[in-house]
């Protein structure tokens, strides 16, 4: 089945705001069979008010209108809509908070009988003067996370430990079971001179995370967005990740991370030819 596990909506507020139709109908049009509504969910108001961004970098983290049960509803019409031509699955991209285990486990335990599919993912980790976003920009990477743990392989110890985290954690029955983009945290790694450079510590941090999801029954959102970043240049999780995760038999689901709809099906080659490696 042609799938993509991994898309965004007219509700995301750093995307490009065209209509979610537009999507479904640029899937429909590419042969998907199925296809993943996974948007972002809001942030809590206790945790924005102590993240140090600016107030309008804050609003683009935020859903349209904060309205979850309008994002429900209309992904739901969607897919009544279009039954016949796709399977539409309905779903959320969690970001994993670790000061904010009960305020999720609060959304999923609500929400959770409406979702078909979602995703837990890592893109905020502490560092310099509180929590910091993984994938901002360089400079903000430089300043909040390599200036706080010293170096850049520091960054990527403490992005793992934090997505161990993000996997064990107890937020409920209706907790997502798929890894979202696996290594965003070499977004910047040609930025800092870092492609290809995995340290003993780095794989054996990687590892362990494959051992555990192997053993939880977990899968991997095969995340093609990296390969069109300036400087990251490959999927998400690593092409070595992905072949571990094979070896291991970890499940890969292709994923998008549409955010408009040309970016729909980007990459899909590419991952068929890890497929076949």
């Amino acid at each position: 089945m042609k799938r993509d596990g991994h898309t965004h909506t007219q509700y995301c507020l750093h995307g490009s705001g065209e209509e979610t139709e537009a999507f479904v109908i640029r899937a429909i049009e590419k042969g998907f069979e199925m296809y993943s509504f996974t948007e972002h969910l809001p942030l809590p108001e206790t945790f924005l008010k102590e993240f140090p961004y600016s107030s309008e970098i804050k609003r683009q983290l935020e859903l349209r209108d904060n309205n979850l049960d309008n994002y429900i509803r209309e992904m739901h019409d969607l897919k009544k809509k279009y039954k016949e031509r796709i399977q539409l699955m309905v779903g959320f991209e969690m970001d994993y908070l670790p000061s904010e285990e009960a305020y999720l486990k609060c959304i999923l335990k609500e929400y959770g009988k409406y979702l078909d599919d979602s995703l837990l993912s890592v893109h905020i980790i502490e560092g310099q003067g509180g929590f910091r976003c993984i994938d901002m920009n360089p400079e903000d990477f430089k300043e909040g996370l390599i200036n706080c743990y010293s170096s850049y392989e520091g960054v990527q110890l403490a992005y793992y430990k934090t997505v161990k985290q993000a996997l064990m954690a107890d937020l409920g029955q209706y907790k997502p079971k798929r890894l979202g983009h696996f290594t965003l945290c070499n977004k910047f790694q040609h930025y800092f001179n870092q492609a290809g450079q995995t340290t003993e510590k780095i794989q054996k941090a990687v590892r362990e995370i494959l051992l555990y999801m192997k053993e939880t029954g977990w899968s991997i959102d095969t995340n093609m967005a990296g390969l069109f970043k300036e400087y990251c240049k490959e999927a998400y999780p690593s092409p070595w990740i992905i072949r571990e995760a094979r070896r291991l038999k970890i499940p890969l689901v292709y994923g998008s991370d549409s955010h408009a709809v040309d970016h729909v099906g980007r990459g899909y080659d590419e991952y068929l030819s890890f497929l076949n490696e």
